[in-house]
Parts: structure tokens; sequence; C-alpha cells
């Protein structure tokens, strides 16, 4: 599931993107968000997933042979989504 506050959650299959890149270009265009997912350094929209652990990390930090068997959800986050404490641990800008 790849959820985003404001639009219906939608459900892709993993296995059907070799990489980040692809999966990134895909996630901007069913939300409408071409060119505003690629830049990871930017303040902007960042990429979340929760991991078969319970555990959220950034879109892009591991293996992507092992984030396509542990990935469970997707969050696309507002740049003011990052810096609420909505997750365990408070706001995300310490990971990111």
């Amino acid at each position: 599931q790849v959820h985003k506050r404001g639009a219906i959650s939608r459900s892709i299959d993993i296995g059907s993107f070799s990489g980040y890149g692809e999966l990134n270009q895909a996630l901007a265009h069913m939300f409408g968000m071409e060119g505003q997912l690629e830049d990871r350094q930017s303040i902007g929209w960042k990429c979340i997933y929760q991991d078969d652990e319970g555990d959220f990390l950034l879109l892009g930090d591991g293996p992507w042979e092992e984030f396509a068997i542990i990935v469970k959800s997707i969050w696309i986050l507002s740049p003011q989504e990052v810096l609420q404490p909505m997750f365990p641990g408070g706001d995300l800008t310490s990971r990111l």
C-alpha cells in the first residue's frame, strides 16, 4: 500500500520495479507529483516505508533487493508532515 494524505491509498506490486528510481517515478506519476520526489537532499516531499518489523525508514536507504522483501507500506510525506511527531520517536528530521 502507498499512502499520501488527501489521496486514496493505492496498491502497487514492488516486484514490477527494478530499483528505487523506477519506483520513485511511478509514485510521482501515480499521485501527480512529477519532479517532486527525486531529490532526497531537499526539504521537500519525502518517501518513507515501514518494514516487516514495524520500523520506518527513508526510501532508498538500503539495498533494493532487501527493501523489496521487507517493505510493508510506503508513505509520501509533505514537508510539513516530515516535521510532525506522527511516528514513534518524534519527528523524522533526525532520520532524514
